[in-house]
């Protein structure tokens, strides 16, 4: 028995794969019908949907919408041409479509419910949307594409050409008058055609239909021309549509008995509506109107790859009302093709099925076996069962599962397959020519995965074909190909893009099996070949493990890549990249508490910079040792270690591709290449990053299987992998190079180790008592005393970097531990940025400890002070602080020396900033004790940064320090006792400065004066200061007589001033009221100046308000003189009338007039007595006869041009 002979159903019939809405042939449809297979899942679509189509037969509802959802190729356009056949219920060869499928149903009341809908007349118009409105999507209709769809397919279900809206609903004009029959004879004599033949093309005969619409409708000329002309718009609204649509709904129900159904089953509803909001709100309205007005006697069914939320979420606004309308939702997914396949192509004849059965018996254990993918699902097997063997064969379970996800990545990734359906549709196709193409074979043979291939090969891309033709040519040719090469080749396409599936060797050899007896070693051999043959053809590319199929681009770029230069140098640097800075990245080797730098070198060239530490040498295929001898390599590991790399993995070739790759790359700008290209590159990239995860695989075994020689000796490396190895011959090569590593005898623990040392903890080590780090505090010590005696300054880090190299191998912080010892012990000195750290300072351990600071600080070995300098500098420094300080410890010494100097001269410059501060008639004393003090001070300081040189500048100052010492008591002594009595004294002779013309007759003030200002004068006056207070009572005592007679004087003069002004006013005849108020109102000034008078300390301040008083004086003879000339003229002006009234009362009336004013009073003049009395001591009559001359005079030229002057 063959394969063919198995099928219960001629396996080379014609079977259509590929179900189309429009195709509606009675042959094709009889094949639909019986060899539908209602899958599980459809099985209960069907029960759903009847269920609901049913219930509307008895009770009018507004949801008449079905949505039917699924993916590319789920079935989902053949489900709907189902429902049409079945509802419309039409007789196919002689039988009802809904007899077809009697026992196809599990659930006989389904197919009761079926039977029953279908016996109710029915009219399906079903019809792919795209292809009836696609043409008005653009420009001015493309708002309404969707109802002019509905509308032209409506129109053609009632004979009328639905393709234009205007003739149709001509047409349909016409045949409510009932003269369609008439018009189309008519129009058949006038033209000489049929009507339905020509209508069509029915704007080119103008002329005959306007006179067959004048004949038929008894139109005039011009209304039938001006329906030709017109230019109005053909879609009928929504909302008439639907009347339209419910009118002809219940007219043929009247015809059928009240029972009527009419359905619109739209294909693809959901592509053609995309993300269009119009066409949605077209839909929405159209099926709510629907609904509304026909009352589930008209119904619309849909289908789209997506939900009907997920349209509505595309779309972007609230369409919750259509969701409403389509209440029947039916989502169908291509999990249930396998079973369609299976029972449509692959169902067996029931000998058939005995054969399978005691086939698989003999060969269960070999299929169990054959069909073990790695690395991908874990579903994906050859046969579970028995039955999965006898239902699939001559195909395995997992092609089901795999072929579906292989057309549909390829569809996404080709323009001419994205037609291509992952479903029953293509799938049919694929398996039933799959199967003819081993029909001939016997029992075992079994369809290989590549002859899918054959199959969709009409839906790829011309650059996939070219590529395999290619291929095939070159096989036929014998040009380094062979025929299996191509098979492989076309596997490895189908799999190109399935993630799960991993195109490896043993995957790619199960793949290609074609018989249950194969020999799967052979397979793999074979499988292995063929593919090194694509790859060095370029037909494929290897990364790793895997295969990948070329394209042409991809063919083209790959020979530009092999064809770039690549040096051996810039492997050799990947190389050392992926060993050092990926398997073995560490650049110390830590032995107990040390911590061992490593040279790391890879075929001579270094790997980072050099640490001076122990050298490990590895050697590639490509270095010059790499075929030597053990004894050469002996002699080559003199000081080092030799690690030679096995060359039984060809680590190098593949990172020799991961370079060209790299370097292929860089060279080319990414942005400006087309983008097929750059995914490409990407693609090549990720192939790079692929070659240097393989490679590292490599290097780990070539590490573990290498030869090693250490110090001019070979040595055997037992490890499992390379970091084991390299630890093992570093730990034998650092015993060998690192002699000195044992001076350390007490590592740090921490930091904090460092921190007790400077402050003394770790002693025991400097004074020859054999303690810890002994050796190598002595070690240290001797090497700055050699950088000293050669005038070289050594840099922490300088040191850090000697003493982690061989011979030392010493961890950075006992390195810090033991310089903290020395420094600690004053045997070495520690700076930074020129100044002295002392060890005890909080900043010595900042900076030993700082990386950033390793470079500026530096250590030297620090030479002690004598003794005598010692001794001399402690007795100052105790003399110049009052306490007695020990000269046993340098350290401690110089810190007290700069901290007491310091303090002396913060001392000096608050002095300076407190009291000495502007220019002073008297200025403080000491300020040049300060001065010195500070020179003194800074002199010192200013050898801070090294502790000896301080010490003897402190020795040279400590005469000029002891005196400012001694002086600046003094100093300080005046600020907190004398300095009131000090300013007292200057505020004195600020006075006596003041009233110094009125003193000068007094000999007790000047006295007093002259002895205050030598006590100021004085450089150090502090033992006289207390001589001020009693010169100052001196002073104050002649000073207050004075004042005292003055302000006497004064007051009298106000007083006589006063009255002599209230006199004037009394003398002003009518107007005294007048003048003694203006009196009054300057007298209140004068109150105030009396007061100021009491309260003047000083004759000068008596002076100023004399003055004052004397301005006032003429202020108020003027303000009075003022008041009574303006009472003189308004009294003037008045014009006194008496009259008496009625009742005998004498009334006085006083009127203004305009009259001229009265003559001006006489011009009197204001003079100051002291202008014309001067100060003069007479003392004879002659002087008295001169003196009064002299005033007449004065008097004389003041009275000329006035009538009469006022001395005040």
């Amino acid at each position: 028995m063959i394969i063919k002979d198995l099928f219960a159903k001629d396996i080379n019939r014609s079977i259509n794969g590929v179900i189309k809405v429009s195709q509606n042939d009675e042959a094709s449809i009889q094949q639909e019908l019986s060899e539908y297979v209602v899958t599980r899942e459809l099985q209960g679509h069907f029960a759903l949907f009847f269920e609901n189509y049913e219930e509307a037969l008895d009770l009018p509802t507004d949801k008449i919408g079905v949505w039917i959802s699924g993916f590319f190729g789920s079935g989902k356009s053949h489900f709907l041409k189902m429902l049409s056949y079945l509802l419309a219920n039409e007789e196919v060869v002689g039988k009802c479509a809904i007899d077809y499928f009697d026992g196809k149903l599990h659930d006989g009341l389904v197919y009761s419910k079926m039977r029953r809908c279908a016996e109710v007349p029915t009219e399906a118009i079903l019809f792919n949307i795209d292809s009836k409105g696609g043409q008005w999507k653009t420009g001015d209709t493309a708002k309404t594409a969707l109802l002019r769809s509905f509308e032209r397919v409506f129109y053609e279900n009632l004979g009328f050409f639905g393709e234009d809206l205007k003739l149709a609903k001509l047409e349909q004009f016409i045949d409510s008058q009932g003269k369609t029959q008439q018009f189309r004879e008519a129009f058949e004599r006038v033209n000489g055609e049929p009507w339905l033949e020509t209508r069509e093309s029915y704007s080119y005969f103008e002329d005959d239909i306007v006179q067959v619409l004048q004949e038929v409708l008894g139109m005039s000329e011009s209304a039938a021309q001006h329906w030709f002309d017109g230019s109005e718009d053909d879609v009928i609204a929504a909302d008439r549509f639907a009347q339209q649509v419910g009118e002809y709904a219940e007219a043929r129900a009247a015809e059928n008995g009240g029972q009527f159904r009419l359905l619109f089953m739209v294909d693809e509803v959901g592509q053609f509506i995309g993300s269009d909001t119009n066409l949605m709100l077209s839909l929405q309205t159209l099926v709510e109107e629907l609904g509304t007005r026909c009352k589930g006697r008209v119904w619309v069914m849909v289908t789209s790859q997506e939900a009907i939320d997920e349209v509505a979420m595309i779309v972007g606004d609230d369409f919750s009302k259509i969701q409403g309308r389509f209440n029947t939702r039916l989502s169908l997914s291509s999990s249930s093709v396998d079973e369609v396949i299976k029972r449509r192509v692959l169902d067996k004849t029931a000998p058939a099925e005995s054969v399978l059965k005691a086939e698989y018996a003999d060969q269960s254990a070999v299929l169990r076996n054959l069909f073990t993918f790695e690395g991908s699902r874990g579903d994906l097997f050859g046969y579970a069962s028995e039955a999965d063997f006898v239902d699939a064969y001559p195909f395995a379970e997992y092609q089901f599962k795999l072929l579906p996800d292989v057309m549909e990545e390829i569809r996404k990734r080709g323009v001419k397959a994205q037609h291509m359906s992952t479903g029953e549709r293509s799938m049919l196709s694929a398996f039933q020519e799959s199967a003819q193409a081993v029909q001939n074979e016997e029992l075992s043979a079994l369809v290989p995965f590549w002859r899918f291939f054959d199959t969709i090969s009409k839906d790829l891309e011309h650059g996939i074909i070219r590529v395999i033709d290619r291929a095939e040519r070159a096989a036929e040719a014998n040009r380094n190909l062979q025929p299996e090469d191509v098979r492989v080749l076309k596997l490895l396409y189908l799999i190109r893009y399935v993630t799960y599936m991993e195109a490896s060797l043993n995957n790619i050899a199960i793949l290609m099996v074609q018989d249950m007896n194969a020999d799967m070693v052979q397979m793999r051999e074979e499988v292995k070949a063929s593919l090194e043959r694509l790859v060095r053809e370029g037909y494929v590319a290897r990364q790793g493990t895997k295969y990948n199929f070329l394209t042409d681009e991809e063919q083209d770029i790959t020979r530009e890549i092999r064809n770039v230069k690549v040096e051996p140098a810039e492997v050799v640097a990947l190389i050392s990249q992926i060993l050092f800075d990926d398997i073995y990245s560490f650049r110390k080797l830590t032995c107990g508490a040390n911590n061992f730098p490593i040279d790391r070198y890879v075929d001579g060239s270094i790997h980072g910079a050099s640490q001076n530490g122990m050298k490990l040498s590895v050697v590639t295929l490509a270095g010059e040792l790499a075929d030597a001898s053990d004894g050469e390599i002996e002699l080559r590991s003199n000081r080092e270690a030799v690690v030679v790399l096995s060359d039984e993995a060809d680590y190098y070739e593949v990172l020799l591709n991961a370079v060209r790759i790299d370097k292929y790359a860089r060279t080319h700008a990414m942005a400006q290449l087309p983008t097929s290209t750059q995914q490409i590159i990407k693609a090549k990239k990720e192939e790079s990053a692929s070659n240097k995860k393989e490679a590292k695989v490599l290097l780990e075994d070539a590490v573990v299987h290498a030869r090693c020689a250490i110090n001019g000796h070979m040595e055997t490396v037992r490890a499992t992998n390379a970091k084991q190895v390299f630890d093992q011959v570093l730990e034998k090569l650092a015993s060998a190079i690192f002699t000195k590593a044992d001076y350390i005898t007490a590592p740090a623990a921490s930091n904090e180790d460092v921190r007790r040392a400077l402050m003394g903890a770790a002693q025991d080590a400097l004074e020859g008592t054999g303690g810890a780090n002994q050796q190598a505090v002595d070690d240290l010590n001797m090497f700055l005393g050699t950088q000293t005696r050669l005038h070289q300054k050594t840099t922490l880090g300088e040191l850090l970097r000697k003493y982690d190299a061989s011979p030392y191998g010493w961890r950075n912080v006992d390195t810090l531990l033991v310089a903290a010892q020395l420094v600690a012990a004053q045997k070495a000195t520690l700076s930074y940025a020129g100044q002295r750290i002392a060890a005890t300072n909080p900043r010595a351990y900042e900076l030993l400890t700082s990386p950033k600071a390793a470079e500026q600080v530096t250590l030297e070995q620090r030479v002690r002070a004598s003794d005598r300098l010692l001794k001399q500098a402690a007795d100052i420094i105790g003399d110049f602080c009052g306490e007695r300080i020990p000269a046993n410890d340098e350290d401690a010494l110089v810190q007290r020396i700069v901290a007491e100097l310091e303090k002396a001269k913060d001392h000096c410059g608050a002095l300076n900033r407190e009291k000495y501060v502007g220019i002073r008639e008297y200025p403080y004393p000491g300020s040049s004790v300060i001065e010195k003090g500070v020179s003194a001070i800074n002199a010192v300081l200013a050898q801070c940064s090294q502790s000896t040189a301080l010490l003897k500048a402190f020795g040279e100052a400590g005469d000029d320090l002891l005196d400012y010492a001694e002086d600046i008591e003094a100093v300080d002594e005046f600020f907190s006792r004398q300095q009131r009595l000090f300013d007292d004294a200057v505020k004195m002779l600020g006075v006596a400065q003041q009233d110094g013309f009125y003193l000068s007759s007094s000999e007790s003030a000047q006295d007093a004066i002259a002895k205050t200002r030598e006590i100021l004068t004085l450089e150090e006056p502090y033992r006289r200061i207390s001589e001020l207070p009693g010169l100052r009572k001196q002073f104050e005592e002649a000073h207050l007589t004075l004042v005292k007679a003055k302000r006497n004087e004064l007051l009298d003069v106000v007083r006589t001033g006063r009255e002599e002004l209230a006199a004037y006013a009394s003398q002003q005849g009518e107007f005294v009221e007048m003048a003694k108020r203006a009196v009054a109102d300057a007298g209140r000034t004068c109150d105030s100046l009396e007061t100021q008078i009491h309260a003047a300390e000083t004759a000068s301040v008596l002076d100023s308000l004399k003055a004052r008083f004397e301005t006032w004086c003429d202020q108020s003879y003027a303000a009075v003189d003022k008041v009574v000339e303006a009472a003189r003229v308004q009294k003037a002006r008045e014009v006194v009338v008496k009259a008496t009234t009625e009742s005998g009362e004498t009334v006085t009336y006083v009127h203004q007039t305009h009259a001229p004013a009265p003559k001006p009073e006489p011009k009197v003049k204001a003079v100051k007595r002291t202008d014309v009395c001067a100060r003069k001591v007479l003392s004879s009559e002659a002087d008295v006869d001169a003196y009064l001359a002299e005033v007449r005079e004065k008097l004389l030229v003041e009275l000329a041009g006035v009538d009469s002057i006022r001395l005040g």
